[in-house]
């Protein structure tokens, strides 16, 4: 079976005055959403994580205070809320680190879903979505980063994150 992964599409991320949005992160909502719909009319399993800190995480040492637990910015943005309501395949794994593996339930998830392939989105390409699609390899699972799915505050870095997963990781980067 497959799902769909969507990785950290947060207000504090991909919405303007987000405490870690960066120019552009936006763009990428309505490609997912597209995806959602896809995964919907088959019937598949979408899944969700949410960078979710406490509020004196030494992550914000290196990034700034974001995503702090149950607040707006933790959110998931608004658009993928209302697509994802009372959608009964839909999960949800909070995370406080980069891998959406560590410490949570997220293997165990897969394994009860009988997930062998997935589809991933989501922010920043370079450091959530690189290391998470890093444990699903991993896991040897069949992935696919859709391109236009994914965003970083740092070209350079999107790309050369692209190319790693693609190139070193086995994932398949997918450009259209």
């Amino acid at each position: 079976m497959r799902a769909l992964l969507i990785i950290d599409l947060q207000n504090d991320f991909a919405k303007p005055g987000g405490a870690l949005y960066f120019e552009g992160a936006e763009t990428i909502i309505p490609f997912i959403l597209g995806k959602v719909l896809e995964y919907k009319k088959e019937g598949l399993p979408i899944i969700t994580t949410q960078d979710w800190h406490q509020q004196d995480d030494l992550e914000f040492q290196r990034f700034g205070k974001h995503c702090v637990a149950g607040s707006e910015g933790a959110e998931l943005v608004k658009e993928l809320l209302v697509e994802l309501q009372d959608y009964q395949k839909h999960y949800s794994v909070k995370k406080r680190r980069f891998s959406a593996f560590f410490e949570t339930n997220l293997d165990e998830l897969l394994k009860e879903l009988g997930i062998q392939e997935i589809d991933v989105c989501g922010l920043v390409t370079n450091i959530c979505v690189l290391h998470t699609v890093e444990e699903l390899c991993n896991r040897d699972m069949v992935v696919r980063v859709w391109e236009k799915g994914v965003k970083s505050y740092d070209t350079e870095e999107h790309e050369w994150a692209l190319k790693h997963m693609e190139k070193i990781l086995g994932a398949q980067v997918v450009k259209n």
